[in-house]
């Protein structure tokens, strides 16, 4: 068998999985076959974590090289283009060096990203963002504590974040718990407030409405308040407007809305759809490109059963990651292709330190998981879809 180059674009959580898949169903078999994974960055960056920064000191970078040690070419730079008639990737180097990769097969894994919009506030998008919300926090608490303006104390105490989903939910539940804790040596706890403004009408509109009522309990005791059927438009001078004409004195605002598929796709000549998706048929092949794969948050993805879309998170990315292995290791040996299947509906979901909530919707009833157990459950995803032993 000929030597064959394999060529991963984006080491989220899609892509580093994509990688491990063929090494183990592909180039464990023929040592001679060339994997290379590209990034911009020499780091996982453990995206699904970002809150875990903005809150307290913490690590959530793995160096490429740890999770890859033999057997990867890690190559740091950015995808210029890709040229699918001669099956060629043009990639400029942080040196501005640029080189030129013919691949065998290419797997798109560039994920999502937030949307660009002058909406005041900071946005939950990137680890530097993330210590600077750590920073902000930190110094209204001083300022806070130097004021004698009660409203100006108010304000300075009071965080908001925008969007009610799962990064949402789980931002405000340890910022309350770490900047309250962060406070009570000011004698300030009391006064901190952290607002997580939610669109719909209850949280978590994708499971039951018990799951809801757990979420916001379990909030409710984090000092988190919820406030339901909300939209913000934008802040500035110290005020987060929402679309009711209401607006909140805020101290720092947070967004945790706004994510499209990453928008380097439309610099590719590639078939995408209105959105932005990456389009792919059920073994996430792209549509008229041969050799060329896409799974995550880029790709748009149905399932053939149900032709239901493919939510856009880490677990799905982590599965299709590994079936992709099977799938390449397939088209090479001409055998029959296995297909995108959904998993069961499973979401892990951390609230503070220690606690954290499971839901798996099995056939015929709900299953929760909380406390320390839910919260053990959601570290361990976090740490497989990261790679991390």
């Amino acid at each position: 068998m000929r030597k064959m180059t394999y060529v991963v674009i984006g080491g989220g959580y899609a892509g580093i999985h994509t990688v491990k898949a063929i090494q183990k169903k592909v180039q464990k078999k023929n040592q001679s076959h060339r994997v290379i994974l590209i990034d911009p960055n020499p780091d996982h960056i453990k995206k699904v974590l970002l809150f875990k920064p903005a809150a307290k000191k913490t690590n959530i970078k793995i160096p490429f090289k740890r999770i890859f040690p033999n057997g990867v070419e890690i190559i740091q730079g950015f995808v210029t283009a890709i040229n699918h008639f001669d099956k060629s990737i043009s990639v400029r180097r942080s040196s501005e060096e640029e080189i030129l990769i013919n691949y065998d097969a290419v797997i798109i894994t560039v994920g999502s990203t937030f949307q660009s919009m002058d909406r005041g506030g900071i946005e939950l998008s990137s680890l530097n963002n993330a210590e600077r919300i750590h920073q902000r926090w930190k110094e209204n608490i001083q300022l806070a504590k130097h004021t004698d303006d009660k409203e100006e104390r108010k304000r300075l105490l009071t965080v908001t974040v925008v969007g009610a989903g799962i990064s949402g939910i789980e931002t405000s539940a340890l910022l309350a718990e770490q900047i309250r804790l962060a406070a009570q040596s000011n004698g300030l706890s009391q006064e901190v407030r952290v607002l997580l403004i939610n669109s719909k009408e209850r949280l978590f509109m994708d499971g039951p409405e018990k799951l809801s009522r757990k979420l916001e309990s379990r909030l409710k005791e984090l000092g988190v308040e919820v406030l339901h059927n909300e939209r913000a438009t934008y802040e500035a001078n110290g005020k987060l407007e929402l679309k009711s004409n209401k607006s909140i004195p805020t101290g720092l605002c947070i967004w945790t809305t706004g994510l499209v598929p990453n928008p380097i796709l439309s610099n590719w000549e590639l078939p995408l759809t209105e959105n932005g998706r990456l389009k792919v048929d059920s073994s996430y092949r792209v549509i008229g490109r041969v050799g060329m794969y896409s799974i995550g948050d880029c790709a748009r993805i149905i399932d053939p059963k149900n032709k239901m879309e493919d939510k856009a998170n880490c677990k799905e990315a982590t599965i299709q990651g590994k079936r992709l292995g099977k799938i390449i290791q397939a088209d090479l040996n001409k055998q029959k292709v296995p297909v995108h299947k959904k998993p069961m509906t499973t979401y892990c979901i951390g609230l503070g330190e220690t606690q954290g909530l499971v839901w798996v919707a099995l056939p015929t009833f709900n299953l929760f998981l909380s406390g320390k157990l839910g919260y053990w459950i959601r570290k361990m995803t976090w740490d497989m879809a990261s790679l991390v032993k």
